[in-house]
């Protein structure tokens, strides 16, 4: 089975965030069984150089997939490009993962509309779709939404679903005659990595670990913390995608108590995550939408209690006792759960903590992810042999 995929970025980037950790785990989970060849741009999000070790417009081999890096350069080199990989593409289906992105999803579609129109395409919105996905530059969104859906440019396709819940947000946004697969993102769990004790006295450490844009709800966070009387030092991890919402988020952490202590830790590598995760004792996340979330799910494997939105496909995780998922509106609500952990002994903390890490390493179900993904190629497979 051969699928080619288009993504903005890929290996070796990382500033991407999730898109990138579920490309890459889908080919390590079953690229030896399926054919991957990936069009992706030649640098990571808001670099201006090329990565070191790639060779730009060319294919090269990468791990278990083929991997196209191209140079963003001028709209007709791009698009002459495109067409060439579309044409010369001998495979079962293309895999589109974006709804929005102008290179990689909306400009291949209209290739293969016009010169490969039988073509089956699997499209991931990978989140765009969820309320606060779409209530960020709602004018421009509804209006290509409309326009799309009376030109019938999204006929036919196969919607890729992360979860029930993403499902149900394209059947909202693109009607209920749409086509859906389902098939959950493939979270690879860490080695077995120690985790430290909290330490008597100590302030809570809490981190914040994501792309910094409106759609991750850093300033939220911050006015969180700003309610909160306990002791915090609060660190932010993650590229500056919006110059304009960091500085608004700087402007917000003046505001902040003496008592929350904030530090901009910059950008970690893939590897690192793990490793940095457990040296924390609080996840906060009040994301605006997540079609999966690998952060989350990185975070339970390093034994991290996650307090983030209800806007996830993570959802009563009260009831499981590994962290709590929140209304957006109820802000006083996440200030009180920071309390709460500022209030728990070391021992029921770090108790918690070996629980939530074996929750996550029983219940984060890859060996399901891996074949609802396997299941969604070969449904499309049998349909353009048909």
């Amino acid at each position: 089975m051969k699928i080619l995929i288009f993504t903005s970025y890929f290996i070796p980037g990382f500033k991407g965030g999730g898109p990138i950790k579920t490309i890459a785990n889908m080919v390590n989970a079953i690229g030896k069984e399926i054919n991957f060849s990936i069009v992706t741009y030649d640098r990571d999000l808001g670099d201006l150089k090329t990565y070191i070790n790639v060779r730009p417009n060319e294919w090269q081999r990468v791990g278990l997939s083929n991997v196209f890096y191209l140079s963003p350069q001028n709209i007709f080199f791009i698009s002459y490009r495109l067409l060439k990989i579309i044409q010369n593409f001998r495979g079962h289906a293309v895999h589109l993962n974006s709804f929005f992105s102008f290179t990689f999803s909306i400009l291949p579609l209209l290739i293969i509309r016009l010169f490969v129109p039988n073509l089956p395409i699997i499209l991931g919105p990978r989140g765009e779709f969820s309320k606060g996905a779409l209530a960020i530059k709602p004018f421009k969104k509804s209006i290509y939404i409309r326009f799309v859906k009376l030109m019938g440019l999204y006929n036919g396709i196969t919607w890729h679903a992360s979860t029930v819940a993403e499902a149900e947000n394209i059947l909202n946004v693109m009607g209920v005659k749409s086509n859906i697969g389902i098939a959950i993102d493939i979270a690879l769990p860490p080695s077995n990595i120690p985790l430290p004790p909290r330490l008597v006295g100590n302030p809570l450490k809490i981190i914040f670990l994501s792309r910094i844009s409106p759609k991750k709800n850093l300033i939220l966070a911050i006015e969180m913390l700003r309610n909160v009387g306990c002791d915090v030092d609060f660190h932010v991890f993650g590229p500056i995608e919006d110059k304009k919402y960091w500085i608004a988020c700087l402007n917000a952490i003046s505001t902040l108590p003496c008592n929350v202590r904030f530090e901009y830790k910059g950008v970690l590598r893939p590897d690192q995550v793990s490793s940095k995760l457990i040296e924390y004792e609080l996840f906060l996340f009040p994301t605006a939408g997540e079609n999966f979330g690998h952060v989350i799910a990185e975070a339970l494997f390093s034994g991290l209690p996650c307090l983030i939105s209800n806007e996830t496909p993570w959802r009563n995780m009260e009831s499981k006792s590994i962290g709590w998922d929140l209304s957006l509106n109820d802000v006083e609500k996440f200030s009180r759960c920071i309390e709460f952990c500022c209030s728990m002994s070391d021992v029921d903390y770090n108790l918690w903590r070996q629980h939530i890490r074996v929750w996550a390493l029983q219940n984060i179900d890859n060996q399901n992810a891996i074949l609802q993904n396997k299941l969604l190629f070969n449904k499309n497979m049998k349909l353009n042999d048909e």
